[in-house]
């Protein structure tokens, strides 16, 4: 018989070595550059390498570009930003998002396959009711209200996790200082912002989560790599 003691050292190491079956992604920029400098209002070419020991690597079309997101936002004082960006985490709403389906069919304000989330917002004004509203149809779905296009229901989804993303689609839908792409490349234009200063810079996130493991699959790990690009 096993005395409590033995009992606990050896649940501690399998527990241990099962939660530790999950590798975090490695996720890199490799282009544009840290601190590299651009024209304002031209289109700038990005790429991300993202690698994972169960997922696989992007470089062998491994790894789904629907789940590589590319975070661009114009930030007025640089001196505002925190020194280690890459430890920060995402806001609940927006990683949920991006760990289900969303951006597949919906992007910040241009129409993919559904309408962008500036154009709910501009049909459902954010009230509680609306909230609501959105959030119950994230959860189970709907049908003819855009068209042919329908939305399909998220029912491992709770009603707090949907509200969570609603949240986060009404606080920075409208906001001009930020924009989503997905993908392991393409191009976003780097626009000069009214109010423009000086001290103002682009700060670029890549963010992949990966899909667990066989033994913890819920056990998701995010990697995000973080560089500061200028207008000129």
């Amino acid at each position: 018989m096993l005395t409590p003691l033995l009992f606990t050292i050896l649940s501690g190491i399998l527990f241990g070595w099962m939660t530790q079956d999950n590798t975090a992604p490695m996720v890199k920029i490799t282009a544009p550059t840290q601190g590299s400098h651009y024209d304002w209002n031209t289109q700038v070419q990005y790429n991300i390498s993202v690698s994972d020991k169960e997922d696989g690597e992007s470089k062998y079309d491994e790894i789904s570009p629907t789940e590589v997101f590319l975070e661009v936002k114009y930030v007025q004082d640089i001196s505002t930003l925190p020194k280690d960006q890459k430890s920060l985490p995402d806001a609940v709403g927006i990683t949920l998002m991006k760990q289900s389906n969303c951006f597949n069919c919906h992007a910040l304000r241009s129409k993919l396959i559904a309408p962008s989330f500036q154009e709910i917002l501009q049909r459902y004004p954010p009230t509680a009711v609306n909230m609501e509203r959105l959030s119950k149809r994230i959860q189970e779905g709907s049908g003819g209200i855009w068209g042919a296009a329908s939305m399909p229901s998220h029912p491992e989804l709770t009603a707090q996790e949907t509200s969570a993303m609603v949240l986060w689609i009404i606080q920075n839908a409208n906001d001009p200082t930020i924009d989503y792409y997905t993908g392991v490349e393409g191009s976003f234009r780097l626009k000069l912002p009214v109010g423009h200063q000086q001290q103002s810079a682009i700060v670029i996130t890549a963010t992949y989560s990966d899909h667990g493991s066989k033994t913890f699959p819920k056990d998701r790990r995010t990697t995000k790599d973080v560089i500061t690009i200028f207008g000129r």
